[in-house]
């Protein structure tokens, strides 16, 4: 069968690809009760329950189609979740890391401060504001000394954390509050500090796996987003070259070692000089991956990173199966190409889909300044 052969063969148009990447993410929240997201579809034993961190962040990939199709039962699903995240919000503040148990998790915090960001931004209701407030204290009062976040966390202090400095810098835009601005700094210094010379960073991936391009690129946008805010007490960290030494490293091996030579597809992970001996990719990583460097083409200026990506989504695109005979992952985007090796095998978590999203609405309207806040 195709499907567990990966076959990579999808020719279908970058909106019929977009709309059916929606509609399973729709799907994905409607299989549990239109309030939080499925984190997955697993090959052989179906949904899992709805994901706090991710769901967090659909809500802005949700209200961007809002905006740009103005669908309002987008908008709704985006008011949903976010309500949900609301109500099951911890006491201290947090986000849980799932709904069996009552520990809370900095990123997942970080994340779900994101989506009730943009829904505040978008409706004005002081009750996603008040939430993201509570959330970036809690996060204020679990940050080390050295700008790290050690407790609460998934495997201790990471690089990828850059996305809850997005996020605290977000709050800080929103309430005037500089404590916020200067707890991102921290981490800011912290992460910088794990960067060697050609723009690879240690403490990126899962303890001590090298790092793969799904938590590269949550590092690398997350770091971008921060600069892009133009926090003027951020201006000493030096932040942009940073981010162009990974992405002219990464942006010059997808050119000349794609997966099994499929145009666009980068390996999973990379070691600390850019190498990579993987046979597969980690498609979730590559659609972020493409978001990323549609977001340093708009903040550069340089279309040769928007080239990069389009290339990278072309290899994304090729693996998404529209089947009307199995819909539960009819639109979606596995973990892993091929489907049944590396990140979230035999799965098709809602994050990769969301990304894959992402990067199909900023292929067509970056040029114009159009972001998506997640």
């Amino acid at each position: 069968m195709d499907l567990l052969r990966s076959k990579a063969k999808n020719t279908h148009s970058d909106e019929c690809c977009m709309q059916a990447a929606l509609g399973w993410l729709a799907l994905a929240q409607d299989v549990c009760g239109r309030k939080g997201v499925s984190a997955a579809y697993y090959l052989g034993r179906g949904w899992d329950a709805a994901y706090p961190e991710t769901s967090g962040y659909i809500i802005a990939t949700f209200l961007a189609y809002y905006e740009l199709s103005s669908e309002i039962s987008f908008l709704e699903r985006a008011l949903q979740i976010g309500d949900w995240e609301i109500g099951i919000q911890s006491s201290n503040g947090g986000v849980l890391s799932n709904l069996t148990g009552s520990e809370t998790r900095i990123f997942n915090t970080g994340q779900v401060i994101l989506g009730w960001c943009a829904l505040y931004e978008k409706t004005g209701e002081n009750k996603y504001l008040t939430s993201a407030v509570k959330a970036a204290d809690y996060l204020s009062k679990n940050q080390e000394r050295n700008g790290a976040w050690i407790k609460d966390t998934y495997c201790g202090a990471r690089t990828y954390h850059s996305r809850v400095d997005w996020a605290l810098l977000r709050v800080a835009h929103l309430t005037g509050k500089k404590r916020y601005t200067a707890v991102a700094k921290m981490n800011l210094r912290w992460i910088l500090a794990q960067e060697s010379s050609n723009g690879w960073f240690s403490n990126c991936g899962f303890y001590s796996d090298l790092p793969n391009m799904h938590v590269i690129s949550y590092t690398m946008r997350g770091l971008l987003e921060c600069f892009s805010m133009d926090f003027s007490v951020l201006s000493c960290l030096n932040i942009l070259p940073a981010v162009e030494r990974a992405a002219e490293n990464l942006c010059l091996y997808i050119q000349t070692n794609p997966v099994n030579s499929i145009s666009g597809m980068l390996p999973a992970s990379f070691n600390h000089r850019w190498q990579s001996h993987n046979k597969h990719a980690c498609l979730t990583g590559n659609a972020q991956w493409a978001c990323f460097l549609y977001r340093l083409a708009q903040v550069t200026g340089k279309t040769t990173y928007a080239e990069c990506a389009s290339l990278i989504l072309s290899g994304v695109k090729s693996t998404q199966l529209l089947s009307d005979c199995l819909p539960a992952i009819d639109g979606a985007i596995a973990g892993s190409y091929p489907l049944y090796s590396g990140y979230m095998k035999c799965a098709y978590p809602n994050w990769a889909t969301k990304f894959f999203a992402d990067a199909l609405m900023l292929k067509k309207h970056h040029e114009r300044g159009f972001n998506i806040h997640a």
